[in-house]
């Protein structure tokens, strides 16, 4: 039995901003489509900024953004499955990352829809709307779209705060919040059903997959759970020790296209369709 669903992880494992999508890639996801193979995007991304790398790339199976709590078919833009924040979920997560003695260079972002809301517009948040192209508007106190069925919230500071942070919210919420860090200066709060890899056995049930007939590359922090669930865990070398851990195989580097080069193999040895 050969593999019927290829999750692909975006920034770090496919492209950078230096390194944009290669014709190798593009072309080794053709040869998958062309086997009648599902293969799809798993990224921290926004819908929106991931449609546009799935374009690129021709892709018309389900989407997983967000970090896995929601799914998007690309061809029709229909929300297809989505696991949002609870307002007592957002508020207890508020009251958690925002209590007085906050280090005064983190800040905090709310997602909904398209949009990103923070307490006051900041350079910082200013060059994150510029650079993803999404709207960033100021709202005061964050609490107050609590109600809004937030995707998720993500704490931006220093690397080591970040790190402090969540491992503390871990300790506090266990398994109440799905906590993760995306870069290492991003901390990002989930609906504890959230994931890429909820989000991939949701895609699997919907498109009559076995989890055994699987594969996932990835390799940030938030790639771990997902490169755990799937039947071939594929870390990309420079991935962080998280994900090499758990990976049951090292690509090389995106410089080389690793993720391509594994597609390859996996298809001349018919391990693919």
């Amino acid at each position: 039995m050969g593999y019927r669903l290829i999750a692909l992880d975006i920034d770090g494992t496919i492209e950078t901003v230096e390194h944009p999508l290669s014709d190798r890639t593009r072309q080794a996801v053709a040869r998958v489509m062309d086997r009648g193979v599902a293969i799809t995007l798993a990224t921290g991304r926004m819908f929106q900024s991931a449609q546009r790398s799935g374009a690129a790339l021709g892709i018309t199976t389900p989407i997983v953004s967000f970090q896995g709590a929601q799914i998007t078919d690309p061809t029709t833009g229909k929300l297809l499955w989505h696991r949002p924040l609870t307002a007592e979920m957002a508020r207890e997560a508020l009251d958690a990352v925002a209590p007085s003695g906050m280090p005064s260079d983190m800040e905090i972002m709310a997602y909904h829809e398209e949009t990103v809301y923070v307490g006051e517009m900041t350079p910082r948040s200013e060059a994150y709307g510029e650079r993803t192209g999404v709207e960033v508007r100021a709202v005061g106190d964050l609490k107050e779209i609590a109600d809004k069925e937030l995707t998720r919230l993500v704490v931006v500071g220093d690397e080591d705060e970040i790190q402090r942070l969540e491992s503390s919210l871990i300790a506090r919420f266990d398994l109440r919040l799905y906590v993760t860090r995306s870069l290492p200066h991003f901390c990002e709060i989930l609906h504890p059903l959230g994931g890429k890899d909820r989000a991939l056995e949701w895609l699997c049930d919907h498109l009559g997959i076995l989890p055994e007939e699987t594969v996932a590359f990835g390799n940030g922090y938030n790639d771990v759970r997902m490169l755990k669930w799937v039947s071939l865990g594929i870390a990309i070398g420079g991935a962080v020790a998280e994900v090499l851990a758990v990976a049951d195989r090292v690509a090389p580097p995106l410089e080389e296209d690793g993720a391509a080069q594994v597609l390859e193999e996996l298809l001349d040895a018919g391990l693919i369709g």
